[in-house]
């Protein structure tokens, strides 16, 4: 046998063995990212962007903070505002004044004063507060055109109620003149003139309540004098 070696030419053996050979170019091949099976191309791509999204969201605590008080704070404005409305809210609604040293109900609009005398309210009781706004009422007047003032509250005398609410009348309900530190009779029911004002002297408002035959003599005899007075 022949020792001879036979050499092939290196395109015949490629041709031999071009399912096998490996060559070194190809070996360098990157390798492949076999995806995750058990999610999705879709849900995978959809979670990326919802943490792209929270990232962007995710502010820093100091800024959060920041932002809240710039929100929840009111402005030094809208504080004067509220306070202005406040303090005209409790002025306008509140119908009890307070005029140098006296304090009364009412506006005194018609420069009406009525002097009552009751112990146990601070301006007059509910019943004889709802006669006299009845009594008015016929009169054509309201609480705000008058000043209510009790006397059993604080002492005071006519001039010094006249030198603070000058008044054309003055209804005086069982107070005597001697209370009000005047030197006059205290005849009811007839018109007393004093300077600029009238003075006209009454019963308590408590004996005209109800239906009776004294409590109808009562309010038959104001009522005919409060007449005169108003000319009704």
């Amino acid at each position: 046998m022949s020792n001879e070696k036979t050499i092939l030419p290196n395109s015949v053996l490629v041709s031999l063995y071009k399912d096998t050979l490996v060559l070194p170019e190809l070996a360098k091949k990157k390798p492949e990212i076999i995806p995750n099976p058990l999610v999705s191309p879709i849900a995978q791509t959809s979670s990326n962007k919802v943490a792209a999204v929270k990232t962007s969201m995710d502010l820093p605590a100091a800024s959060v903070d920041k932002e809240a008080n710039t929100i929840a704070a009111p402005s030094a404005s809208m504080h004067v505002q509220i306070e202005a409305d406040k303090d005209y809210n409790n002025t306008t609604n509140e119908p009890i004044k307070e005029l140098g040293q006296i304090k009364y109900l009412g506006e005194h609009l018609k420069q009406v004063t009525i002097i009552v005398k009751d112990e146990l309210a601070v301006y007059l009781n509910e019943n004889d507060l709802t006669l006299l706004s009845s009594i008015l009422s016929a009169c054509k007047l309201t609480l705000a055109d008058v000043a209510l003032i009790n006397v059993a509250q604080q002492k005071l005398s006519l001039h010094e109620i006249l030198n603070v609410l000058p008044s054309k009348l003055v209804m005086i309900f069982d107070v005597s003149s001697i209370t009000l530190k005047i030197k006059l009779p205290t005849t009811l029911y007839k018109s007393i003139q004093l300077g600029d004002t009238y003075l006209l002297f009454s019963n308590s408002l408590s004996l005209m309540q109800g239906g009776d035959q004294s409590a109808k003599l009562e309010k038959g005899k104001l009522w005919a004098i409060l007449k005169s007075l108003f000319q009704l």
